[in-house]
């Protein structure tokens, strides 16, 4: 089974060497392997064959992978369709799987899997992260997607989160602006903090709490990367199960290169970030109505809450 991986190189990372690029990218392989990977020329730079460790990278240029012989890690493809019409298709994500290609997942992810199964081409109108489970939609020609994500900013988002902690407000907001953590070498990790360069606002409200955790609802008033995860770690709450924000301290890097351990289970206390995409509010440009489609809160997360429940006494 072979892999794809396609990056465009953005400014930040110009004039960087193109092993140490992968490495930092795509940290599923060190820096040594990525070497071996571009010395058996699995690296296309723009197009050609690279057999050169140090070549300089530059802004806009495109890099794939060719893969490796290697089985994709397992993932839970019981995915449920919450909504169809013909031009949109709503889906129930799991929180064990990607919603597209990226990284090592490639066959094993919702896009994959859908497109597999519906025989035709469909086209993501938003992301959640691999563990977040909920509402994801997704159009069915591009003339449409393209129409609905003219007028995304417009679109309402609920979710739903396990967190560490009980706060001391019922309602609580975070306008605290995110970026890049530059404390780690970690591509995706985020910050919160003055002066950052991305504004970033989510209110929060304490639906109820249980032995030292709460259940929390987020309405994320901009969409920046983690934006939920960021924020609730800097306002002392973090989500349970996250591997990169949680309570237990990053152990992403290790989740990645070891997999998921019975220390990591011991620390984190859910095998997934208990993050929820319980509601997504938005306009149908076909119809000219507002559509809002929801996923009940997952088996996990409800186990979770039912098990510490009968601890909290």
């Amino acid at each position: 089974m072979e892999f794809l991986t396609e990056s465009r190189v953005q400014e930040r990372h110009a004039h960087m060497r193109i092993d140490r690029y992968l490495a930092h990218r795509f940290s599923y392989l060190s820096r040594a392997e990525w070497q071996r990977e571009i010395l058996k020329g699995k690296i296309y730079y723009n197009g050609a064959a690279l057999t050169r460790n140090n070549k300089k990278i530059k802004t806009g240029d495109v890099i794939f992978y060719t893969g490796r012989d290697a089985t994709e890690p397992e993932v839970d493809a019981n995915y449920s369709i919450i909504y169809e019409d013909d031009y949109i298709m709503g889906i129930n994500k799991p929180g064990n799987l990607p919603v597209h290609p990226a990284g090592v997942f490639y066959h094993n992810t919702l896009l994959t899997l859908l497109q597999k199964r519906f025989q035709m081409k469909l086209h993501l109108l938003h992301r959640l992260d691999r563990e977040t489970s909920g509402v994801v939609v997704l159009a069915k020609n591009a003339r449409f997607a393209s129409c609905f994500q003219k007028n995304f900013y417009s679109v309402g988002k609920v979710y739903l989160a396990l967190v560490h902690g009980v706060p001391s407000a019922a309602k609580f907001i975070v306008d605290i602006p995110i970026c890049s953590d530059p404390s780690t070498t970690l591509e995706h990790r985020r910050e919160a903090r003055a002066g950052a360069r991305e504004r970033a606002c989510t209110l929060f409200a304490s639906l109820f709490s249980f032995n030292g955790y709460s259940l929390i609802k987020a309405v994320p008033y901009t969409g920046r990367q983690h934006q939920i995860r960021v924020h609730l770690k800097y306002a002392g709450y973090p989500i349970v199960g996250d591997k990169l924000y949680g309570a237990g301290g990053s152990m992403y890097q290790d989740f990645i290169t070891k997999g998921f351990t019975d220390e990591m289970r011991e620390k984190l206390k859910l095998n997934r970030s208990a993050l929820h995409s319980r509601l997504l509010r938005f306009h149908h440009p076909a119809f000219n109505k507002t559509m809002c489609l929801k996923a009940p809160l997952p088996g996990d997360m409800l186990q979770f809450i039912h098990h510490e429940r009968g601890a909290d006494v």
